[in-house]
């Protein structure tokens, strides 16, 4: 179960889960939320997901997304954030084999 501002974001996005039902809606991940916010939210709707789940676990999340065989995001959509990311999450490096989450 999650906490009250997270449940108050999927209230706001739940059409971009119009699969699930409506009580099925509370056991949401919070891989599950940022990653459908990032992918089909707009503007409000990503800053309300930075604001409750941080930069720095959205930036950990879109990169253990994008890192596996099958990218369920559009290029645009990677490279628009590969770029926010690096820009301003302070563990979010380039490097030469790509992006990288650091550790802190």
């Amino acid at each position: 179960m999650q906490n009250s501002k997270i449940q108050d974001l999927i209230s706001v996005v739940e059409h971009l889960f119009w699969w699930v039902p409506g009580e099925e809606m509370a056991f949401l991940s919070d891989d599950a939320i940022i990653e459908a916010v990032r992918s089909n939210g707009n503007e409000k709707m990503v800053k309300r997901l930075l604001d409750i789940f941080g930069i720095e676990k959205v930036a950990e999340t879109f990169n253990r997304q994008i890192s596996g065989r099958r990218i369920n995001c559009r290029p645009r959509t990677v490279n628009y954030f590969r770029k926010y990311f690096e820009r301003h999450a302070q563990r979010y490096s380039n490097s030469k084999t790509g992006y990288k989450f650091l550790p802190p």
